[in-house]
């Protein structure tokens, strides 16, 4: 079966879709491969099931199968970016991004799974796409009900917590890629449409960053980058990337400074952002909230539930091999009744001598909240 054939095999009904995923793949077109049938029995079978779309969940499921799973699909099959793209969250790391890119060492099974990368999806109506993204945020930018703004700010919430320098956003019509660099910036891309071809296509952008943080540097520290970046446009080469016949030869992808910079002090759960300009201070206290990434644990909002949640999440930290290495409370985050870890690179392989002794640290914890709980309590 050829990718064409399969791609036309995937026409999800009572849909048609606006882009022309065809022209994202000429090079390939041609290529046979009969695992495209299955994936195309695969993806009739699923769509089908949810053609009916009486509802906004029920949309978004079907959605999910016309765009987000052919694109990871592609991704996987044809470009070769098999470091589980596919994921909808990355374990053990603060906040559940859409779509995660990291990697799993392949020598070491237990290996924790570092992420690399993250995709919000959006649907075109959350997320509808501005002609220049920079000159919409700029107006709209003390407006934090605006549909863009919190996009933004909730990506920009998961870069910042999962301490990512790259990004994107993807609405189903357009994708844009971020970028942390200097200190406390953040850069666009132009808009890859999914009516383009080539290296302007979403898939194009996708393949080049999934392989670009693989090589490159993705973690964002004080040393990673190169400080006081000169503010403009920044240019990342798609030259080294491997795929003959897919690239156009020296091909550049533009990124255009937003002008987004961190005002004041930050915490893990809250971080705000400014233009940079000090006469629009006044626009710049809109705070910037990631959604699912809750409270930091601290004496003041636990209670007795939390206790055996947080237990049961070192529990689950231990079984592949790992611990966390630090003891305190700052290291969980209370989300919706839930307590998740805070990854801040502390974790690592331990020997069941040190999971045994952090679980004791834990337990110890425990106690004197419990001891300290009761005094107050007969006082």
């Amino acid at each position: 079966m050829k990718l064409s054939e399969l791609l036309d095999a995937i026409e999800p009904p009572k849909i048609r879709r606006r882009n022309d995923i065809k022209g994202l793949l000429d090079p390939h077109l041609h290529q046979e491969l009969d695992g495209y049938r299955d994936l195309a029995a695969a993806f009739k079978f699923s769509a089908n099931k949810r053609a009916a779309c009486d509802d906004h969940k029920s949309l978004i499921r079907l959605v999910t199968y016309v765009y987000e799973d052919p694109t990871v699909g592609i991704l996987e099959d044809l470009f070769s970016v098999k470091r589980d793209f596919g994921d909808r969250q990355c374990a053990f790391n603060i906040g559940d991004p859409d779509r995660v890119f990291y990697t799993l060492a392949e020598d070491e099974v237990n290996d924790i799974r570092k992420t690399r990368f993250i995709v919000q999806w959006k649907t075109p109506w959350n997320f509808p796409t501005p002609v220049d993204i920079l000159e919409y945020f700029s107006n709209e930018r003390g407006n934090p009900q605006d549909a863009v703004v919190q996009a933004i700010s909730q990506l920009y919430g998961y870069m910042t917590f999962n301490s990512l320098i790259y990004g994107a956003i993807c609405n189903y019509e357009a994708l844009y890629l971020f970028r942390r660099t200097g200190d406390t910036s953040l850069q666009v891309s132009p808009q890859f449409l999914y009516t383009d071809r080539g290296t302007q296509s979403p898939v194009a952008a996708l393949t080049y960053i999934c392989n670009y943080v693989v090589k490159a540097e993705y973690h964002y520290s004080s040393n990673s980058l190169i400080k006081g970046e000169p503010r403009g446009t920044h240019f990342l080469s798609l030259e080294d990337v491997e795929f003959n016949g897919t690239w156009d030869e020296d091909i550049k992808v533009p990124w255009t400074n937003m002008g987004l910079r961190l005002r004041g002090a930050t915490t893990k759960a809250i971080a705000t952002v400014m233009t940079g300009e000090t006469s629009k201070l006044e626009v710049a206290d809109a705070e910037i909230k990631a959604e699912d990434c809750g409270q930091i644990a601290s004496e003041k909002n636990i209670d007795l539930n939390f206790w055996p949640r947080a237990r049961g999440a070192i529990m689950k930290l231990h079984k592949p091999g790992t611990i966390h290495g630090d003891d305190s409370l700052e290291i969980f985050a209370i989300s919706n009744g839930d307590v998740k870890f805070i990854d801040l690179d502390a974790c690592r392989q331990g020997s069941p001598a040190e999971q045994v002794a952090e679980l004791a640290e834990f337990d110890r914890l425990n106690k004197a909240w419990d001891a300290e709980r009761e005094n107050n309590v007969e006082s």
